[in-house]
Formats: C-alpha cells, sequence, structure tokens
C-alpha cells in the first residue's frame, strides 16, 4: 500500500497581509499586470513583486534559475503571507528541479495558479505536503477579464469564510451523472501529460479529477485524454470536472462536439463525469483546494467543498 501522506492547510489570509507576486512561468504583459494588482489590492492585500518578474528569456519569464530563485525567495520570507502567480504560459516544468521541498515545507502558505503551473501544484502537494489553490490569476485572468464573481469567491476561499464553500454553475453539462466524493486534483491537460514518466507524476485515485486546457484542436484533447487512460490515471477516479475548455476546436468538419470525445473517453467507467465548469481560461474561474475533500453532484450543478483548505 502506497504511504498517505496528509497535507498541510496554510494560514488564512486576511487584509493587509503581503502577498508575494511571481511570474514562474511565460513572460508578463506589464499593462494586464497593473490591472491584476489593482484587484489585488482591492482585496485588501498588499502586493510585493518578485525581484525578476520582470525578465525575459525566449517566452519565458526570465531565465530558470531566476524564475526559481523568486518562488523560494517568497516561500523564504515570513512577511509574505502568500503567493499568487502572475500568469501561465510556459516554463513551470522546467524550475522543478532547482525547488528545494524542505524549506517550501517548513514554510507552508497560500499558493495560487492555474495553467501551465499545475506543474508547480503537483510538485507542491506531492512532493511538499502543500494544499494549494487552482485559480485566476493575477495578470492572465484579473488583468484581462472583470471576473466579479471570481474576485469574491476568490478572496473569501483564501480568508477561509465557509460560504465559499459551495460552487455551482447552471453552464455546466453533464456527460453521465452521479454524485462522487473526492479529494481535488489535476489541471491544464497538457501539463497533466507532462508529469507522466517523471518524478513529478500525478497521482489520481480516488480522486476528483479536474481538466482544463485551452487553444487545443479536438484531436489533441482526444490523444491526450487517452494518454492519460493508457497510463491508468482515469481508472480509479471518484469524478471528473472538465473546464470550457476555451478556444479549443474542431480541425475539421468530421471532428463532431466535443461532448461526443469526452463520452467515448469515459465510457467504460461509472463515476460521474461534469464538463464546461469555470475551472479554466474562461470570464469567470472558481478557485479550488487541491488536496480537500469535495462532493460533486449532477443534479444541483455542484462543488461543496469539506473545507476552504486554510487553517
Amino acid at each position: 500500500m502506497p504511504k498517505i501522506i496528509s497535507l498541510n492547510k496554510p494560514k488564512k489570509l486576511k487584509k493587509g497581509d503581503r502577498i508575494g507576486i511571481i511570474a514562474p512561468a511565460g513572460a508578463i504583459n506589464s499593462d494586464d499586470l497593473e490591472k491584476g494588482l489593482k484587484v489585488i489590492k482591492s482585496m485588501g492585500f498588499d502586493p510585493v513583486l518578485s525581484q525578476n518578474i520582470g525578465n525575459k528569456k525566449r517566452t519565458m519569464a526570465g531565465n530558470d534559475s531566476e524564475r526559481a530563485f523568486d518562488l523560494m525567495t517568497m516561500f523564504a520570507d515570513s512577511d509574505i503571507k502568500g503567493i499568487f502567480c502572475a500568469r501561465g504560459g510556459y516554463g513551470s516544468n522546467r524550475i522543478l528541479p532547482l525547488l528545494t521541498s524542505k524549506v517550501i515545507r517548513d514554510n507552508p502558505k497560500v499558493f495560487v495558479g492555474s495553467s501551465d503551473t499545475t506543474a508547480l501544484h503537483i510538485f507542491l502537494n506531492q512532493k511538499c505536503a502543500l494544499h494549494t489553490f487552482h485559480g485566476p490569476m493575477v495578470a492572465g485572468s484579473f488583468g484581462r477579464a472583470e471576473m466579479r464573481k471570481s474576485q469574491k469567491s476568490f478572496a473569501d476561499i483564501l480568508m477561509g469564510k465557509a460560504s465559499a464553500k459551495q460552487m455551482t454553475a447552471r453552464q455546466i453539462q453533464v456527460i453521465r451523472p452521479g454524485s462522487a466524493k473526492g479529494e481535488l486534483a489535476g489541471g491544464c491537460l497538457t501539463l497533466l501529460c507532462r508529469s507522466l514518466r517523471t518524478p513529478h507524476e500525478i497521482k489520481t485515485d480516488n480522486k476528483i479529477l479536474l481538466i482544463e486546457d485551452v487553444n487545443e484542436p479536438f484531436y489533441k484533447l482526444d490523444g491526450m485524454l487517452w494518454q492519460l487512460k493508457q497510463a491508468g490515471k482515469l481508472k480509479n477516479l471518484k469524478g471528473v470536472i472538465l473546464g470550457e475548455m476555451i478556444g479549443c476546436r474542431p480541425a475539421n468538419e468530421t471532428d463532431g462536439p466535443l461532448e461526443h470525445i469526452i463520452e467515448e473517453i469515459f465510457a467504460e467507467y461509472s463515476y460521474p463525469v461534469l464538463i464546461n465548469a469555470p475551472i479554466g481560461h474562461g470570464e469567470e474561474m472558481w478557485t479550488l483546494p487541491l488536496g480537500i475533500k469535495a462532493t460533486m453532484d449532477s443534479n444541483t450543478k455542484s462543488l461543496t467543498l469539506d473545507s476552504c483548505g486554510v487553517a
């Protein structure tokens, strides 16, 4: 039997807390960052930019050592109470070998990101025993869309308000009905596949798996889902919630609707499958504590958290 690791809940945030803003992957757009910082300040937080956040190397926000340094510095600084990612893009998986898990375990704190930062979530959950939050990013989300509902739920979850534990979305479509309870895991489909056969391979047994991606043709989504399936990652799940798959599209007329692809992939399993939930790159986005148990219900198109994920 694999050893069960209990994850640590970071301390809940409060108004006035200093929050580290990092760019662990793609280079930032300064206008988007400024807009996003105004949103973070409106929540009552005091954002602190990392040393190298404005750097650029190819499409990334500086070289690997600079981006890793910023992440580790924010975890080691006791004055920093939380860490928010500025955006996704590409490059988070490149810094994993440069991170020191002991420093992170000794300094647990709120960490929020999505998209490419899925690689960091897996590392922080599985190597550092830390609950993290799959949610909106400073420049990549709040800097690009109004996200009024998401702003409120983001702050409420991170401040530990019980009212934030119930999430519903009428837009959700039911692929397979049912109710299920399990720990939340997952993120961007591309990054879940990149984790396979690495020291940071995603663990999915008994999880409710979150899956989202952006701007991919349907045949690539099909290929990545089949890769997860053949790797055994879809076999022992409690349930699946897929995002809106913003910008994902058929490559030609014969590809058919995405729902048919999802139905085929999960046909042999009995657990509930929902699609079109606000967990990806859309104009609204849930903030979800990874590693926390939650109940999904197709009748109410809802997700109910056992906990906000903070202590």
